[in-house]
C-alpha cells in the first residue's frame, strides 16, 4: 500500500507490518482505541478509512496465504526465475520479491543460488565486494554488454576497454539510481549474465 503525505508533510505508516501491529493491539486486552490506531498509522482520525485500511489489508494476507498454499512444492516456473533475476539485479530485497510472488523467502534465495545470480552484500562496502558466482567469471567482456559490478552492486554497462598490462580493466556505466555515473573496473570484478540471457536479463 502507497504511503501518502499527511497534511505536516509526514509519511503516512501503512507499511504491512505496522498495519499489523495495529491489528493485534486492537484485539488486544484491553484494546487500544481507533483514534490511537490512527496515530501509530500516521494518518488523521477517520475511522471509516482505518475500517478500509484494515479490510484491505486482510484480505490481502488472505489473498497471500491462499495463493502461497497453491504453489508451496511447485518448482520455479520461467517467468519467476526471470522475475526474480530481474528484479533482484536492479536492488529489490529477497522479501519484496518473495511478497510479490507469494513465495517464501527462502524459495527466492534458493532461485538466486541455484542460477548463480549475483549476490549484494547486506550491508554494502565498496572495499570488500561479494564473491563473484563462478558461472559468471570472465576475463573479457564486449563493448555495450550488461554485466553486474560486485564493487558497486548495480548492473553497469560496459562503455570501453582502458589499456592495462595486468588484466582487462573496462569504463563502465553504473546502471543503479544509486549511481548513475562511469567507473574503471578490472574483468575480475565483473559478473557475466550470459547464462541467464534465456531469462531476458541480457
Amino acid at each position: 500500500m502507497a504511503n501518502k503525505k499527511t497534511k505536516n508533510g509526514e509519511n503516512e505508516k501503512l507499511d504491512s507490518n505496522n498495519i499489523e501491529r495495529v491489528l493485534k493491539l486492537l484485539s488486544a486486552v484491553p484494546p487500544i482505541t481507533k483514534k490511537a490506531a490512527c496515530e501509530i498509522l500516521n494518518i488523521a482520525y477517520n475511522t471509516t478509512r482505518l475500517d478500509k485500511i484494515l479490510e484491505k489489508h486482510r484480505e490481502s494476507q488472505e489473498r497471500d496465504k491462499r495463493l502461497r498454499a497453491q504453489k508451496r512444492g511447485m518448482p520455479a516456473t520461467k517467468d519467476e526465475i526471470s522475475y526474480i533475476a530481474k528484479y533482484y539485479l536492479n536492488g529489490e530485497s529477497v522479501e519484496k520479491i518473495s511478497e510479490s510472488l507469494h513465495r517464501p523467502s527462502t524459495f527466492v534465495t534458493q532461485v538466486l543460488n541455484t542460477y548463480n545470480i549475483p549476490r549484494r552484500q547486506r550491508k554494502h562496502d565498496y572495499f570488500k565486494p561479494e564473491l563473484i558466482p563462478e558461472d559468471c567469471v570472465r576475463t573479457q567482456f564486449s563493448i555495450g554488454e550488461k554485466v553486474y559490478s560486485a564493487r558497486y552492486d548495480s548492473l553497469c554497462t560496459i562503455e570501453a576497454e582502458v589499456p592495462h598490462h595486468l588484466e582487462k580493466v573496462y569504463r563502465i556505466w553504473l546502471v543503479s539510481d544509486r549511481w548513475q555515473q562511469y567507473a574503471m573496473q578490472p574483468a575480475s570484478e565483473l559478473a557475466s549474465l550470459q547464462h541467464l540471457k534465456e531469462y531476458g536479463i541480457t
